[in-house]
C-alpha cells in the first residue's frame, strides 16, 4: 500500500448546525496528483484548512508525512506548498518582489525565484505590478511562491481558474512533472472534472462532509462497463432488466447499463420480446462516476 502524504482520521468540524466534516477518514497517497473533489460545500476547503492548522476540527486527527500534526505543525507546514482561496499577494509589488517577501516569510533563500518564474512563465512579466496581472497570472504567481521552500507536498485549490486554455494544458503538464520528474505529492480541489481526468492519477470525492469516492483513477474508471440502449420502450425495457437483477436507467430516452455485457442485455430484453436496435459501450468518465456518487446532479 502507498503511504499517506496526508491522513485524517476520524475527523469532525461544524460551524454551527453545519456540519463541514462528518468524522472523516481519508488519506492523500505519496507521490501521487490526486484530484480532489465534491459539489460546493463538500467540505474541501475545510479539509485544507484543517491540514495547514487554519482552523481546529473537534475531534479526530491528522498526519503529514506520518507524523501528527499536534505539537508538531510549525515544522510540518515547511513541508507543504499551499494555495488555498484567494492568493495573498501584494498587488503594489511586482512579481519577483512578490516571491523575495514570499522567500522572506518561508525563511528561505531567494536564488529559486528566477528557475520558478521562468516555470510557471512569468519571467517576461517579473518586472510588472501584481496589480496589472490578469487573474491566471496571479494564479501562476501564487503557485511560484507555493514552490519556494521545494516542498515535498504541494495543495492547490482550484489552480486551473483564470487560466486560458494554452495555460491550462501548460500547468497541467507541468503538475505531472512534478509528480513524475521531481517526486512531489500534488493535491488538486478543481470543479473541472474533465481536467482532473487528464492529469490526475487518484481521485478522493466529498460529499457533504463525508468521502464517498476514494482510489486510483484506473481502479474507478477502468473496472466498469457501461451501455447505451437504443430501444423502443425504454421505460419497459428498464423494468425488464430491473427484473432481471440489472441495475438500468432511462437517460435522454435511451437506456444506460452500467456492468454487464452487451450480450447479456440484448438476451434478456429479447426474452421479453423487446429487440433493441443498438448496443452501444459508453466510457466510463470521471464525471458520471462523480454524478453517481454524490448530490451534485
Amino acid at each position: 500500500m502507498t503511504a499517506a502524504a496526508i491522513e485524517l482520521i476520524g475527523v469532525r468540524k461544524t460551524y454551527g448546525r453545519i456540519i463541514a466534516l462528518a468524522d472523516v477518514s481519508l488519506q492523500f497517497p505519496m507521490g501521487r496528483l490526486t484530484g480532489f473533489l465534491g459539489p460546493n460545500g463538500a467540505g474541501k476547503t475545510t479539509t485544507f484548512r484543517t491540514v495547514l492548522g487554519l482552523t481546529r476540527p473537534e475531534q479526530g486527527q491528522v498526519r503529514i508525512l506520518g507524523t501528527p500534526i499536534t505539537g508538531s505543525l510549525p515544522s510540518l507546514v515547511k513541508r507543504l506548498g499551499a494555495v488555498v482561496e484567494e492568493p495573498g499577494l501584494h498587488k503594489t509589488l511586482n512579481g519577483v518582489d512578490n516571491m523575495r517577501v514570499a522567500a522572506l516569510t518561508l525563511g528561505v533563500g531567494d536564488g529559486q525565484i528566477p528557475e520558478l518564474m521562468d516555470f510557471v512563465g512569468l519571467t517576461d512579466d517579473a518586472g510588472r505590478k501584481v496589480a496589472g496581472y490578469s487573474k491566471g497570472m496571479r494564479q501562476r504567481l501564487a503557485l511560484a511562491s507555493a514552490l519556494l521552500g521545494d516542498p515535498e507536498v504541494l495543495i492547490l485549490d482550484e489552480p486551473l481558474d483564470g487560466l486560458d486554455p494554452a495555460g491550462q494544458v501548460t500547468l497541467k503538464r507541468q503538475l505531472r512533472m512534478l509528480v513524475t520528474e521531481r517526486d512531489k505529492t500534488v493535491i488538486v480541489s478543481s470543479h473541472d472534472l474533465k481536467d482532473v481526468e487528464e492529469m490526475a492519477d487518484h481521485i478522493v470525492v466529498l460529499d457533504r462532509g463525508r468521502q464517498v469516492i476514494s482510489g486510483s483513477l484506473e481502479e474507478i474508471l477502468g473496472s466498469a462497463e457501461r451501455h447505451r440502449v437504443v430501444v423502443d420502450r425504454p421505460e419497459d425495457a428498464v423494468r425488464v432488466l430491473t427484473d432481471a437483477g440489472i441495475t438500468a436507467v432511462v437517460d435522454a430516452g435511451q437506456v444506460t447499463v452500467d456492468d454487464v455485457r452487451g450480450a447479456d442485455i440484448v438476451r434478456v430484453l429479447a426474452a421479453a420480446g423487446l429487440y433493441p436496435d443498438a448496443v452501444v459501450p459508453a466510457r466510463i468518465t470521471l464525471e458520471s462516476v462523480f454524478l453517481d456518487a454524490t448530490e451534485a446532479r
